[in-house]
């Protein structure tokens, strides 16, 4: 089993891996032990899961819902779940503590310090048994299983850390969101909460791209029958969670004539974008079959050029909409607003695939719209999805599942064949 990140909703909440008392933890779930009320079409559904990990093995990769913010034992773990800041953010506020107490030059205190201060996947590392991978940095080698590799029959499985903390699209002066800054916190710098800021870098000449990049020239990867590549961000998407761009936040600092701060806003160059830019002509080059994510709670497909393929398949059942034909996503005012000067709106592309591709129609049985027209997606709070890959005919099917109708059939709605052209 392959899932692509979001596993639980808060990672350090012990009873939503084990024993939530809503009956739907995620080990129960998977074992056919849960016991969920799933309230559909005025009846009520006893949801138990199904036997899942006792007959297969579980590879994730990392969301951010597996990443918990900075530790504070006086904050609840919504609040700490929330409240990440890039670690040099934390880096800088060390330092700045040196002129108060002089901390500690340990390495490993001081590492420990950053982590706490800033993100963490300590619980994630903790519960599962991963491969194994070697950070390829030299002055610090590390090992790590929030990025690995490992071959299970005829496919090359590579797993990486790729995602960024969710913030609102909301630009209010009362928001902390993706764009903006909380108006009440501009004087207040340990208050920010710099953007929708990325955890693990992935852009060229980081640690995980070098490792990367040593894995997809492995004999390994190049002998595999079938290479496929897991992340959580989207790269090509109709989902909302596409926009902005994966790069770092551009912080750009209103001031009035005076010079006082007004407003700090965040931009996104699209052409920054380091997954379009960095990632996806690397796994290209290396003849990836299958690129596979989740993130946007939609089911849609897209195919390059070279005939790679990009799957995303996640919470379909909890969805935030598909951004098609008239449908817009939330994105930042192209007009300048009461307190935020304007926005570059080249940025936000509010409809369709902000990267170019346009999505794949299911080949078998799409849903329709109202007008009967068959839609290139599915984004349902009814209607879940999953999808197989059979390693014997070389292809992926997906499926779909109406909770409405509890003893329905799924219904088998798209398939494709792996290769490149």
């Amino acid at each position: 089993m392959f899932v692509a990140g979001d596993l639980v909703n808060i990672p350090d909440r012990a009873s939503e891996w084990f024993d939530d008392s809503q009956g739907g933890a995620f080990f129960p779930a998977l074992q056919g032990r849960a016991d969920y009320r799933l309230e559909k079409a005025g009846t009520t559904i006893r949801y138990h899961g199904g036997e899942l990990i006792q007959h297969a093995p579980l590879f994730p990769a990392i969301g951010n819902h597996e990443v918990m913010g900075r530790v504070a034992a006086t904050k609840p773990l919504n609040q700490q779940f929330n409240d990440p800041v890039p670690r040099s953010a934390a880096l800088k506020q060390y330092q700045a503590y040196g002129e108060i107490f002089n901390p500690s030059e340990d390495p490993v205190q001081k590492r420990q310090w950053i982590i706490d201060n800033s993100y963490n996947t300590d619980v994630y590392e903790q519960l599962f048994s991963l491969p194994v991978s070697t950070v390829p940095n030299p002055e610090r080698p590390e090992q790590t299983s929030r990025y690995y590799a490992t071959t299970f029959g005829d496919v090359r499985l590579v797993s990486l850390f790729i995602t960024n903390i969710w913030r609102t699209p909301n630009v209010k002066p009362q928001t902390q969101g993706r764009y903006r800054e909380r108006q009440a916190d501009l004087n207040n710098p340990g208050a920010w909460g710099y953007g929708q800021h990325i955890f693990e870098p992935i852009q060229q000449g980081s640690w995980q791209y070098q490792w990367l990049s040593q894995e997809l020239a492995s004999e390994a990867f190049q002998q595999a029958k079938y290479k496929v590549v897991m992340f959580h961000h989207p790269v090509h998407s109709l989902g909302d969670n596409v926009v902005p761009a994966f790069t770092d936040p551009v912080p750009i600092y209103d001031r009035t004539p005076e010079g006082d701060l007004k407003a700090i806003r965040y931009e996104y160059p699209l052409d920054q974008d380091y997954l379009i830019r960095d990632l996806v002509p690397l796994l290209e080059q290396a003849g990836v079959d299958l690129v596979l994510y989740g993130h946007s709670h939609l089911w849609n497909r897209f195919v390059s050029p070279t005939g790679m393929h990009f799957l995303e398949t996640s919470n379909v059942g909890n969805t935030y909409g598909a951004f098609w034909n008239d449908q817009q996503r939330p994105v930042p005012p192209s007009e300048p607003t009461a307190d935020l000067d304007q926005f570059n709106a080249a940025h936000y592309v509010a409809q369709g695939d902000p990267n170019g591709l346009a999505p794949v129609v299911p080949t078998l049985a799409p849903l329709a719209d109202e007008q009967g027209n068959p839609l290139p997606y599915i984004a349902s709070n009814d209607i879940t999805a999953f999808s197989i890959l059979d390693t014997g005919q070389g292809e992926v099917r997906s499926y779909y599942f109406d909770t409405r109708a509890p003893d329905s059939e799924v219904v088998l709605f798209d398939r494709f064949a792996l290769g490149r052209s």
